[in-house]
């Protein structure tokens, strides 16, 4: 029995790193005199870049999780600031519109704060007394240039930094080497105004760490899963959807050489492509079929995508305490009044259950401004969206359509008298 001589070439074989997830350690480590937030991901335990991660993955992981903290932050905002008794519009009025040396007014500031608020479950306000310790001027602090400094032996934190550098990260989106250039600054403590004229407030909800930790922090994970698909089909795309393979042909007399030219031939006509490509050519001197192509690709590849891409949209949504209309996903079953309905309800019960508490806190903190002013407390009203559902007039319904809707009967011919004398429809 003659024995086939077997000659493979490889074509192309770049590396995948597909999947290639981390779970960030959200670890708080005293460091040099502040207390790090660290995710652990970006080549140190220490590398300060928690908050730098968060926006990251708000700004380039899955679209359902960019559009619930919009969501977010736009319920939080609502009808902006206004005085909580109409009656002290007039000494409330000038609190709210008062702009701080940025060009910042407390109502613009508390648009910052929500979306602050929406994104890390916390916001940074910076505050200025004057000689008689009332406080003039108000200022939003992004959230991701703020520090905590360590606590005393108390477990009290007197102490916050701020700087713009703080995350120790080097790659294709940031270049940062840690906060060197951070500045102290004294946490809110208006009994010593005359000592401390400028301060910071850490506006967050109870929690169990020093820091706030976003309320989706559980579906960072799935976050980072969704990404990686993207970007593996993104790779695929690049590529042609040039699957990895095998290429089986008759050697029909080729030397060498020309095994080498017909490989190249191959590989320069997917060249465009720069994502995965690889190709074994393999040359059979014994087979007389076609060339037949065989898939190393594992099987159902597309369907394996589907399942994951769904299970991370819905982890996502989860983890916001959400509901899938509102991340641009109907979600299946009935509602009377239909899907407008369904996304009023939704979104009343979203604001309720989580945005109300995140405002909450924030007016609160401004409340105890405003009282340290001696101004009326403060207040922020969300009303729901108005969607009015069209109402069905008589006239514009058929006999069968009224039969159908109002005695659930079946339809008759319309083409034939069936009014009773008395003009009424029958109903039986």
């Amino acid at each position: 029995m003659e024995k086939s001589k077997v000659t493979f070439r490889t074509v192309s074989i770049d590396k995948q790193n597909f999947l290639h997830v981390i779970n960030p350690d959200q670890q708080i480590v005293e460091t040099d005199g502040h207390l790090s937030f660290n995710t652990g991901i970006y080549g140190t335990k220490t590398d300060d870049a928690f908050p730098e991660f968060v926006i990251d993955l708000y700004q380039n992981a899955a679209g359902a999780h960019q559009n619930l903290i919009n969501l977010k932050a736009n319920l939080i905002l609502g009808n902006n600031l206004q005085a909580e008794d109409e009656a002290n519009d007039a000494l409330v009025d000038p609190f709210l519109a008062k702009r701080n040396k940025a060009g910042d007014n407390l109502k613009t500031s508390f648009g910052k704060w929500s979306k602050d608020m929406a994104l890390f479950n916390a916001c940074v306000a910076q505050v200025v007394y004057n000689f008689e310790g009332k406080i003039v001027e108000v200022y939003h602090i992004p959230t991701q240039n703020f520090r905590l400094g360590k606590p005393n032996k108390y477990g009290q934190i007197q102490w916050g930094y701020l700087s713009p550098n703080w995350g120790i990260i080097n790659n294709s989106r940031q270049d940062k080497s840690g906060g060197k250039d951070k500045v102290k600054i004294r946490m809110y403590d208006p009994e010593n105004f005359k000592k401390y004229p400028v301060q910071l407030i850490y506006m967050k909800d109870y929690n169990y760490g020093y820091y706030a930790f976003p309320a989706y922090s559980s579906a960072i994970n799935w976050l980072l899963v969704s990404r990686e698909i993207s970007d593996f089909h993104k790779h695929n795309i690049r590529a042609n959807f040039f699957l990895s393979g095998i290429l089986v042909q008759k050697k029909g007399g080729m030397s060498d050489t020309e095994i080498d030219a017909n490989s190249k031939a191959i590989q320069e006509f997917f060249m465009g492509g720069k994502g995965r490509k690889v190709l074994e050519a393999y040359v059979d001197d014994i087979i007389n079929d076609a060339p037949v192509w065989n898939s190393i690709s594992p099987d159902n590849q597309d369907k394996l995508f589907d399942v994951l891409s769904q299970q991370a949209f819905q982890e996502i949504v989860t983890a916001h305490n959400a509901y899938s209309i509102l991340a641009g996903a109907d979600s299946k079953g009935s509602d009377l009044g239909g899907d407008s309905n369904k996304l009023v309800t939704s979104l009343q019960a979203f604001n309720y259950l989580v945005c109300e508490g995140m405002k909450e806190i924030i007016i609160g903190w401004l409340n105890r401004i405003a009282e340290l002013n001696g101004t009326p407390p403060v207040m922020c009203i969300t009303e729901p969206p108005k969607i009015a559902i069209p109402m069905t007039e008589v006239n514009d319904l058929t006999i069968n359509e009224r039969r159908a809707m109002v005695y659930g009967l079946p339809e008759v011919d319309e083409s034939t008298n069936n009014v009773a004398p008395d003009g009424e429809i029958p109903t039986q």
